[in-house]
Protein backbone atom coordinates (compact mmCIF):
# COMPACT_ATOMS: atom_id res chain seq x y z
CA UNK A 1 0.00 0.00 0.00
CA UNK A 2 1.16 3.63 -0.85
CA UNK A 3 0.72 5.63 1.82
CA UNK A 4 -0.04 9.31 0.89
CA UNK A 5 1.09 12.34 3.20
CA UNK A 6 -1.38 15.29 3.00
CA UNK A 7 -0.75 18.98 2.70
CA UNK A 8 -3.68 20.91 2.52
CA UNK A 9 -2.88 24.12 1.21
CA UNK A 10 -4.57 27.42 2.70
CA UNK A 11 -3.24 30.70 1.98
CA UNK A 12 0.29 29.06 1.16
CA UNK A 13 -0.02 27.62 5.10
CA UNK A 14 -0.64 23.52 5.57
CA UNK A 15 -3.67 23.38 7.83
CA UNK A 16 -6.47 21.01 8.74
CA UNK A 17 -10.17 20.75 8.54
CA UNK A 18 -12.30 18.85 10.83
CA UNK A 19 -15.21 17.10 8.38
CA UNK A 20 -14.10 19.91 5.78
CA UNK A 21 -15.58 22.58 7.71
CA UNK A 22 -13.63 25.94 6.87
CA UNK A 23 -14.41 27.11 10.05
CA UNK A 24 -12.31 24.79 11.81
CA UNK A 25 -9.39 25.46 9.98
CA UNK A 26 -6.19 25.02 12.06
CA UNK A 27 -2.41 25.99 11.11
CA UNK A 28 0.62 23.64 11.24
CA UNK A 29 3.08 25.13 9.46
CA UNK A 30 3.50 28.31 7.42
CA UNK A 31 6.44 26.59 5.16
CA UNK A 32 5.00 23.80 3.62
CA UNK A 33 8.33 23.28 1.61
CA UNK A 34 9.97 22.01 4.97
CA UNK A 35 7.22 19.68 5.14
CA UNK A 36 7.60 18.26 1.90
CA UNK A 37 11.61 18.12 2.62
CA UNK A 38 10.23 15.99 5.91
CA UNK A 39 8.56 13.47 3.76
CA UNK A 40 11.82 13.40 1.29
CA UNK A 41 13.81 12.16 4.21
CA UNK A 42 11.73 9.32 4.97
CA UNK A 43 11.21 8.21 1.96
CA UNK A 44 7.92 8.78 0.54
CA UNK A 45 7.49 8.20 -3.08
CA UNK A 46 4.08 10.14 -2.99
CA UNK A 47 2.38 13.36 -1.80
CA UNK A 48 -1.30 14.29 -1.78
CA UNK A 49 -1.70 17.84 -2.18
CA UNK A 50 -4.72 19.81 -1.95
CA UNK A 51 -5.35 23.78 -2.74
CA UNK A 52 -8.36 24.13 -0.11
CA UNK A 53 -9.18 27.51 -1.54
CA UNK A 54 -9.16 26.35 -5.17
CA UNK A 55 -11.84 23.96 -3.95
CA UNK A 56 -13.80 26.69 -2.03
CA UNK A 57 -13.73 29.15 -4.72
CA UNK A 58 -14.07 26.52 -7.45
CA UNK A 59 -11.12 27.44 -9.47
CA UNK A 60 -7.26 27.09 -8.95
CA UNK A 61 -6.47 29.58 -6.36
CA UNK A 62 -2.79 28.30 -5.36
CA UNK A 63 -1.47 27.33 -8.63
CA UNK A 64 1.68 28.80 -8.48
CA UNK A 65 2.91 27.90 -4.79
CA UNK A 66 2.30 24.81 -5.90
CA UNK A 67 4.09 24.66 -9.03
CA UNK A 68 7.01 25.98 -7.23
CA UNK A 69 7.11 23.69 -4.09
CA UNK A 70 6.81 20.69 -6.69
CA UNK A 71 9.84 22.19 -8.90
CA UNK A 72 11.88 22.70 -5.15
CA UNK A 73 10.94 18.95 -3.66
CA UNK A 74 11.44 16.47 -6.72
CA UNK A 75 8.80 14.30 -5.31
CA UNK A 76 5.57 12.95 -6.93
CA UNK A 77 2.67 14.75 -6.04
CA UNK A 78 -0.91 14.53 -6.98
CA UNK A 79 -2.93 17.76 -6.73
CA UNK A 80 -6.30 18.10 -6.55
CA UNK A 81 -8.79 21.38 -5.44
CA UNK A 82 -10.96 23.89 -7.98
CA UNK A 83 -9.39 22.07 -10.91
CA UNK A 84 -12.35 22.72 -13.22
CA UNK A 85 -11.10 23.39 -16.91
CA UNK A 86 -8.38 21.82 -19.64
CA UNK A 87 -6.54 24.91 -18.67
CA UNK A 88 -5.99 24.06 -15.52
CA UNK A 89 -4.95 20.43 -15.86
CA UNK A 90 -2.25 21.15 -18.50
CA UNK A 91 -0.83 24.07 -16.57
CA UNK A 92 -0.76 21.75 -13.13
CA UNK A 93 1.07 18.64 -15.60
CA UNK A 94 3.73 20.86 -17.37
CA UNK A 95 5.23 21.81 -13.82
CA UNK A 96 5.68 18.32 -13.11
CA UNK A 97 2.38 17.39 -11.23
CA UNK A 98 2.22 13.98 -11.95
CA UNK A 99 -1.78 12.89 -11.04
CA UNK A 100 -4.68 15.84 -10.60
CA UNK A 101 -7.24 14.75 -8.68
CA UNK A 102 -10.95 16.16 -10.42
CA UNK A 103 -13.88 16.87 -7.74
CA UNK A 104 -16.81 18.80 -8.07
CA UNK A 105 -16.09 18.48 -11.43
CA UNK A 106 -17.16 14.94 -12.14
CA UNK A 107 -21.13 15.58 -10.82
CA UNK A 108 -21.32 19.20 -13.38
CA UNK A 109 -19.65 18.14 -16.11
CA UNK A 110 -18.98 14.24 -16.30
CA UNK A 111 -18.97 13.85 -20.05
CA UNK A 112 -16.06 16.57 -19.69
CA UNK A 113 -14.30 14.68 -17.25
CA UNK A 114 -14.63 11.25 -19.22
CA UNK A 115 -13.40 12.65 -22.45
CA UNK A 116 -10.22 14.34 -20.42
CA UNK A 117 -9.74 10.94 -19.01
CA UNK A 118 -9.37 9.73 -22.86
CA UNK A 119 -7.18 13.00 -23.75
CA UNK A 120 -4.56 13.21 -20.52
CA UNK A 121 -4.80 9.24 -19.77
CA UNK A 122 -6.31 7.58 -16.90
CA UNK A 123 -2.72 7.52 -15.34
CA UNK A 124 -2.86 11.32 -15.16
CA UNK A 125 -6.57 11.59 -13.56
CA UNK A 126 -7.47 11.42 -10.31
CA UNK A 127 -11.33 11.00 -9.56
CA UNK A 128 -12.16 12.61 -5.95
CA UNK A 129 -15.30 10.89 -4.58
CA UNK A 130 -16.21 12.71 -1.25
CA UNK A 131 -19.08 11.39 0.68
CA UNK A 132 -21.50 11.09 3.29
CA UNK A 133 -23.76 8.11 3.99
CA UNK A 134 -27.10 8.69 3.78
CA UNK A 135 -29.79 5.74 4.31
CA UNK A 136 -26.03 3.45 3.55
CA UNK A 137 -26.04 5.25 0.01
CA UNK A 138 -22.41 7.39 -0.20
CA UNK A 139 -23.96 9.78 -1.29
CA UNK A 140 -21.28 12.97 -2.93
CA UNK A 141 -20.78 16.08 -2.07
CA UNK A 142 -18.88 18.83 -4.10
CA UNK A 143 -17.14 22.17 -3.94
CA UNK A 144 -15.01 21.72 -1.20
CA UNK A 145 -17.86 19.48 0.72
CA UNK A 146 -20.20 22.32 1.04
CA UNK A 147 -22.69 21.16 -1.38
CA UNK A 148 -24.72 18.43 -1.59
CA UNK A 149 -24.73 16.40 -5.20
CA UNK A 150 -27.88 13.55 -5.78
CA UNK A 151 -25.56 11.23 -7.15
CA UNK A 152 -24.31 7.79 -5.17
CA UNK A 153 -20.50 6.63 -5.77
CA UNK A 154 -21.87 3.79 -7.38
CA UNK A 155 -23.59 5.90 -10.03
CA UNK A 156 -20.07 7.71 -10.68
CA UNK A 157 -18.09 4.01 -11.17
CA UNK A 158 -20.76 2.63 -13.49
CA UNK A 159 -20.42 5.73 -15.93
CA UNK A 160 -16.84 6.02 -15.43
CA UNK A 161 -15.78 3.36 -16.08
CA UNK A 162 -12.80 3.95 -17.88
CA UNK A 163 -11.03 5.64 -14.66
CA UNK A 164 -8.17 3.93 -12.94
CA UNK A 165 -7.45 5.94 -9.52
CA UNK A 166 -10.30 6.77 -7.13
CA UNK A 167 -9.43 8.84 -4.11
CA UNK A 168 -12.84 8.52 -2.05
CA UNK A 169 -13.39 10.15 1.55
CA UNK A 170 -16.10 9.54 4.18
CA UNK A 171 -16.38 13.31 5.36
CA UNK A 172 -18.02 12.30 8.68
CA UNK A 173 -15.01 11.24 9.76
CA UNK A 174 -12.45 13.03 8.00
CA UNK A 175 -9.90 15.05 10.47
CA UNK A 176 -11.27 12.99 13.35
CA UNK A 177 -8.65 10.64 13.86
CA UNK A 178 -11.44 8.01 14.69
CA UNK A 179 -10.98 5.44 11.68
CA UNK A 180 -11.40 5.02 8.34
CA UNK A 181 -14.29 3.58 6.89
CA UNK A 182 -13.58 -0.07 5.92
CA UNK A 183 -16.74 -1.04 5.13
CA UNK A 184 -17.14 1.25 2.86
CA UNK A 185 -13.84 0.78 0.72
CA UNK A 186 -14.60 -2.98 0.88
CA UNK A 187 -17.07 -2.37 -0.84
CA UNK A 188 -16.22 -0.41 -3.56
CA UNK A 189 -13.21 -3.03 -4.15
CA UNK A 190 -15.38 -6.00 -4.71
CA UNK A 191 -17.83 -4.24 -6.77
CA UNK A 192 -14.96 -2.73 -8.95
CA UNK A 193 -12.11 -4.59 -8.26
CA UNK A 194 -10.08 -3.28 -11.45
CA UNK A 195 -9.95 0.50 -9.75
CA UNK A 196 -7.15 1.35 -7.53
CA UNK A 197 -8.64 2.85 -4.64
CA UNK A 198 -7.23 5.91 -2.47
CA UNK A 199 -8.59 5.74 0.78
CA UNK A 200 -8.95 8.94 2.79
CA UNK A 201 -10.29 10.49 6.20
CA UNK A 202 -10.07 9.18 9.56
CA UNK A 203 -6.58 7.64 9.68
CA UNK A 204 -5.48 8.31 13.49
CA UNK A 205 -3.24 5.90 14.21
CA UNK A 206 -1.06 2.84 13.02
CA UNK A 207 -3.58 -0.06 13.50
CA UNK A 208 -6.10 1.64 11.28
CA UNK A 209 -3.30 1.83 8.86
CA UNK A 210 -2.68 -1.69 9.23
CA UNK A 211 -6.01 -2.61 8.82
CA UNK A 212 -6.28 -0.78 5.41
CA UNK A 213 -3.23 -2.31 3.96
CA UNK A 214 -5.19 -5.97 4.95
CA UNK A 215 -7.87 -5.17 2.77
CA UNK A 216 -5.13 -4.82 0.07
CA UNK A 217 -6.26 -1.22 -1.40
CA UNK A 218 -3.77 0.79 -3.59
CA UNK A 219 -3.02 3.58 -1.22
CA UNK A 220 -4.48 5.54 2.17
CA UNK A 221 -4.03 9.70 2.63
CA UNK A 222 -2.65 10.66 5.87
CA UNK A 223 -3.07 14.07 7.14
CA UNK A 224 -3.67 15.26 10.54
CA UNK A 225 -2.48 12.15 12.36
CA UNK A 226 0.66 13.15 11.18
CA UNK A 227 0.54 16.87 11.90
CA UNK A 228 -0.95 15.64 15.64
CA UNK A 229 1.72 13.12 16.21
CA UNK A 230 -0.71 10.27 16.95
CA UNK A 231 1.68 8.47 13.78
CA UNK A 232 5.13 8.69 13.33
CA UNK A 233 6.27 9.06 9.77
CA UNK A 234 9.17 6.59 10.20
CA UNK A 235 6.31 3.92 11.18
CA UNK A 236 4.45 5.11 8.11
CA UNK A 237 7.24 4.66 5.86
CA UNK A 238 7.34 0.91 6.66
CA UNK A 239 3.85 0.09 5.15
CA UNK A 240 4.16 2.64 2.54
CA UNK A 241 5.42 -0.07 -0.39
CA UNK A 242 5.43 1.07 -4.29
CA UNK A 243 3.18 -1.63 -6.61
Amino acid sequence: MIVFPAIDLREGKCVRLTKGDFATTKIYKDNPLQMLENFKQHNFSWIHMVDLDGAKAGQTIQGEIIAGLVNDSGLNIQVGGGIRTKADIEYLLSYGIKRVVLGSICISEPELVKSWLNEFGNDKIVLALDCQLKDELPVVKTHGWQEDSKKTIWDLLEFYDSVKYILCTDISVDGTLAGPNLKLYQQIMDKFPQIKLIASGGVGNMNHLIKLNKLGIYGAVVGKAIYEGTITLSDIAKLSIEK
